[in-house]
């Protein structure tokens, strides 16, 4: 998962991930089929975690919390020095799907809350769902990127901060 995390898919040879792994290309073939066969099952394995910034998002119980808890986890989980910086499926183009579910995760959400709020004053319409997050969206690609490019928790948690403005209470 590094390696295509750090180079993405199509900057990712056989060798290299033969290389990292220690087994022959024969070996990668006939455990994982291929490279895309390996690629797919590392981003299920990464969008499986439950540490995962749409994942813990879906717990908010306002849609302002939703996107606080998404932000907080993406300011944490994109620059812990554990693993590369930033976001694999935010990074990755070939990942353009991967990228609407988890959109449609968190338009979802929002669309419950909405329908579940509908009686208080301060509740959004559920057509803005598809909106609101689609603005969570843009914000965690903008930070993996920011995170990318060597950008600190702090940084990333001050734009955060400051995109969280335009959420009403």
């Amino acid at each position: 998962m590094r390696l295509f995390w750090e180079r993405g898919y199509e900057r990712t040879s056989i060798t290299d991930l033969t290389k990292e792994l220690g087994i022959a290309a024969p070996s990668l073939y006939a455990a994982f089929g291929g490279k895309r066969a390996l690629f797919e099952e590392a981003v299920a394995r990464y969008e499986g975690s439950p540490a995962s910034v749409t994942t813990v998002g879906l717990a908010g119980e306002s849609p302002r919390r939703v996107l606080q808890i998404m932000l907080d986890q993406a300011a944490r989980e994109y620059t812990i020095a554990t693993h590369p910086r930033g976001c694999l499926v935010n990074s990755e183009p070939a990942l353009a799907v991967n990228r609407a579910q988890n959109r449609e995760l968190t338009a979802a959400r929002l669309r419950e809350l909405a329908h579940d709020a509908r009686s208080g004053s301060n509740a959004a319409p559920s057509n803005e769902s598809d909106t609101l997050a689609a603005f969570a969206h843009v914000l965690l690609a903008g930070l993996s990127s920011y995170a990318r490019d060597g950008a600190s928790e702090e940084q990333l948690r001050r734009v955060a901060e400051l995109a969280l403005r335009a959420v009403p209470e």
